[in-house]
């Protein structure tokens, strides 16, 4: 569990990381492995989403059972990339649990 201040620090490191991931990727050169940049950047989005919301998305995970929530497009931007790595695999449903309302970021 996260305060709001570590929250936010968190954010801002793993927008760095994902950051380098990116530059790092691209110098490689395998579009697929390049796409884990985009996953990492919506998951960031949602965090900052749930962030604003006062959810602790560090407490988000299959784990604990709560839900990171997600807008309906940003479910389709993570299946987009999911087919591309790993083709023919369509592994999200855009519905959202009941009583959840979706982060929306801007």
């Amino acid at each position: 569990m996260m305060t709001p201040d570590e929250r936010e620090v968190a954010r801002e490191r793993m927008q760095h990381a994902a950051d380098a991931f990116y530059r790092s990727a691209v110098s490689i050169g395998n579009h697929p492995f390049i796409e884990f940049a985009g996953l990492m950047n919506e998951y960031i989005k949602a965090c900052r989403g749930a962030h604003a919301d006062g959810l602790d998305f560090s407490e988000c995970n299959r784990h604990s059972g709560q839900v990171l929530p997600l807008h309906p497009v940003m479910s389709d931007y993570l299946n987009e990339k999911l087919e591309c790595i790993f083709v023919g695999s369509k592994v999200l449903d855009c519905s959202v649990p009941t009583g959840v309302e979706p982060a929306v970021s801007p």
